[in-house]
């Protein structure tokens, strides 16, 4: 008697000390009661449920088997068993312990749901279907329906799916990784903007790196890039070590054209990943965008190494050998890739780029067509307008200009539009505010009086990637490409002169010694380019909008402006892919609008700087190469070279989009080429006549 009262004490202060939530001691004590009462399967029980508790799984285990033999129809005991079996990994034994609480309890829904996912994680996707369907037969368990979800989604039954998860929700409405799961599968129905609400559902309530990455995978396919970034960025900062938030971010990074940022982020992802075929694809292909195409290859031959039959590997391996000017080595690379119905997005781009060189433009604009009209629905938007800009092309080479500017018009259509031409003409008209006649003719200069520097400038598709490859083709001079320092500079001017004005009102607070600063930076750019160079070229269009700063950075600079017709300016504009920098470009409308407003200011820049500026006109440079060429060397102080006449001949990575043409000798069908269009112009007309 006196031995069941102290093990009935010693029960119910373990049970009060398992309340309480002290479990080691608890633990003990039952420990005590096992001891002195042997057949007490409630002890064991309790015992082997404070054991796992602590994560002491094989005590667990042997507690529970204890309690087993005692009262072996007792399910509780089997259920418990088999989830620290599972928690040690054995699979089969676990499995078996479930059967069995499900024999003395065939209502044991917990029971049905825990086997279905071990039979899943063992592939064995019918059975876990069925013991899932069980389970929400028997009882409205969330955790079931959400189990049942996920099994169907990975047998492709994503309607079914779907439903599961929303059934999880109405019985567990804050069952965030439902609202994921549901996202994500709504997501791969192509129901964005649902999927959108159910990773924003999460986010509102809690971080989460999931979420935010569902979401950003969203908003690329919805070309809201900016968003897309902001969100993988999220993700990154959640768990630093998600690779693949990392790839997704160089990509929408990589379509915006913020290039460096995207070679860091496919770096970090390669770093955290070192298998991750998808994240080497795509660094390569950022390193050919940089112009280093030996790095670019190494990227895509890991690729294969990993994935020997990678498509998007072969076709980055293709666009190098392109690059390079051996036409024949990249077509056999994606001649494997070439038979209907293994199209992929990659290859086709690579093929259309190559088929004039192998005379099969006929079999890439079909294996286009096919892409687009096969698989148009499930193809991302900026996959989607890029094949649109390539049928354009090819289809305009080809003479069937109506159907070319078709696609031209479907790419630029499904392009973000969020130019605003009142908010740019007042852009406008501040910079000519504040470059006044009367500030440049007091403005503080730079002290530092260096020629090195070459100012390319114009309308993007002016002439710009010509002029700089014949006067990068001279031995003195470095092409350097279109670099951003200028635009960097600028915006952060007010930064730098502490000053709460923007650019460019901030201006006026400019001193000597901030315009030697700034000059010295640009310059120190320019050296890591080229130390030996006597000038680097520096072709980016834009700069047009930042000369009145150049002219006080680098008085002694040369700046050349590339001019050509604005009916052909414009076209060639629309029927280029631009990034998001350009969305002016997407509208007829607005390029108009935009080139009359570059016009203006350039009239005014004509009127006020006194720095050395040369005008060269597109349709006299493909006339008259040579005079233009000497005029144009002359004009930069060097001495006439030979090679700036064989410019084609000149072995420099460009990464613009204009690198196939300048490896051609000069040639005119691009000169009044708006005639074949000009049905189509009426928009463009009135906006360069100011008749919007």
């Amino acid at each position: 008697m006196k031995k069941d009262i102290r093990t009935h004490s010693k029960k119910k202060k373990a049970l009060a000390l398992a309340q309480a939530r002290q479990i080691q001691e608890a633990k003990a004590l039952y420990a005590q009661v096992c001891e002195l009462t042997p057949m007490d399967a409630e002890a064991w029980f309790m015992s082997g449920s404070l054991s796992a508790q602590l994560g002491a799984h094989g005590e667990a285990e042997a507690c529970f088997r204890r309690a087993a033999t005692i009262e072996p129809k007792r399910p509780e005991i089997h259920y418990n068993l088999a989830k620290v079996l599972e928690a040690q990994g054995k699979t089969d034994q676990a499995l078996e312990s479930y059967r069995e609480a499900i024999k003395y309890n065939p209502g044991f829904a917990a029971a049905y749901s825990n086997m279905g996912t071990l039979y899943q994680a063992q592939g064995l996707v019918e059975e876990a279907l069925a013991s899932y369907r069980e389970a929400v037969r028997i009882s409205p368990l969330p955790e079931a329906h959400y189990n049942l979800g996920n099994a169907l989604k990975t047998k492709g039954c994503l309607d079914e799916a779907m439903a599961s998860y929303r059934s999880a929700l109405q019985l567990k409405p804050d069952f965030y990784e439902a609202y994921k799961r549901l996202g994500i599968t709504l997501y791969d129905l192509n129901r964005l903007d649902e999927a959108a609400e159910n990773f924003e559902q999460v986010l509102r309530h809690h971080p989460d790196a999931m979420a935010a990455f569902g979401l950003g995978n969203v908003r690329v396919h919805q070309m809201r890039l900016e968003q897309a970034v902001s969100c993988y960025r999220q993700a990154i900062q959640l768990n630093p070590h998600h690779a693949e938030a990392h790839n997704n971010l160089g990509s929408a990074l990589r379509i915006m054209s913020h290039q460096h940022e995207a070679l860091s982020a496919f770096q970090e992802a390669v770093r955290l990943k070192p298998d991750y075929v998808s994240a080497h694809v795509n660094l390569g292909f950022v390193l050919i965008e940089y112009g280093r195409l030996d790095e670019a290859l190494e990227s895509f031959r890991q690729a294969l190494l990993l994935d020997p039959g990678n498509a998007r590997a072969a076709a980055g391996e293709a666009n190098v050998y392109q690059r390079q000017g051996d036409y024949e080595k990249a077509y056999a690379r994606i001649k494997p890739y070439l038979e209907p119905g293994g199209e992929s997005i990659d290859v086709a781009m690579v093929f259309a780029a190559l088929c004039r060189h192998v005379r099969r433009c006929d079999d890439a604009i079909a294996m286009l067509e096919r892409l687009l009209a096969g698989d148009g629905a499930s193809l991302h938007v900026h996959e989607r307008v890029s094949l649109h800009f390539e049928l354009g092309r090819l289809l305009d080479a080809a003479g069937d200009y109506d159907r070319a500017f078709a696609h031209f018009h479907q790419a630029n259509s499904q392009k973000p539009h969020n130019f605003r031409p009142e908010r740019h003409a007042r852009a406008i008209d501040e910079i000519i505010h504040a470059y006044s006649a009367k500030f440049m003719a007091t403005a503080p200069r730079a002290t530092n009086k260096s020629r090195r520097p070459i100012f390319i400038v114009g309308m993007p598709r002016s002439g710009t990637s010509l002029v700089e490859q014949i006067i990068a083709s001279h031995p003195a001079v470095f092409g350097a490409g279109e670099l951003n320092e200028m635009h960097d500079i600028a915006g952060s001017l007010s930064k730098t002169l502490g000053t709460q004005a923007s650019y460019p009102r901030c201006i006026s607070a400019l001193t000597e010694e901030t315009c030697d600063l700034l000059s010295r930076r640009y310059l120190d750019v320019l050296a890591g380019f080229s130390k030996e160079a006597m000038r680097v070229t520096d072709k980016m269009p834009s700069n047009f909008l930042h000369l009145g700063l150049i002219a006080l950075l680098f008085p002694e600079a040369r700046i050349i402006h590339c001019v050509r017709d604005p009916l052909d300016t414009c076209l060639s504009c629309y029927f280029q892919s631009f990034a998001d920098s350009q969305d002016f470009s997407y509208d007829l409308g607005h390029l108009g609008f935009f080139y009359r407003h570059y016009r203006r200011l350039m009239a005014h820049w004509d009127d006020v700087l006194d720095i050395a500026m040369m005008k060269v006109n597109y349709e006299q440079l493909v006339t008259e190469q040579e005079k233009l060429s000497r005029e144009m060397v002359e004009f930069c102080g060097l001495e006439w070279d030979e090679q700036c006449l064989q410019f084609h001949r000149t072995q420099r990575a460009v990464a613009t989009a204009s690198y196939d043409q300048i490896r051609q000798p000069i040639y005119r069908k691009s000169v009044q080429r708006w005639k074949h269009y000009e049905q189509y112009l009426d928009p463009l007309k009135k906006a360069l006549a100011g008749e919007e």
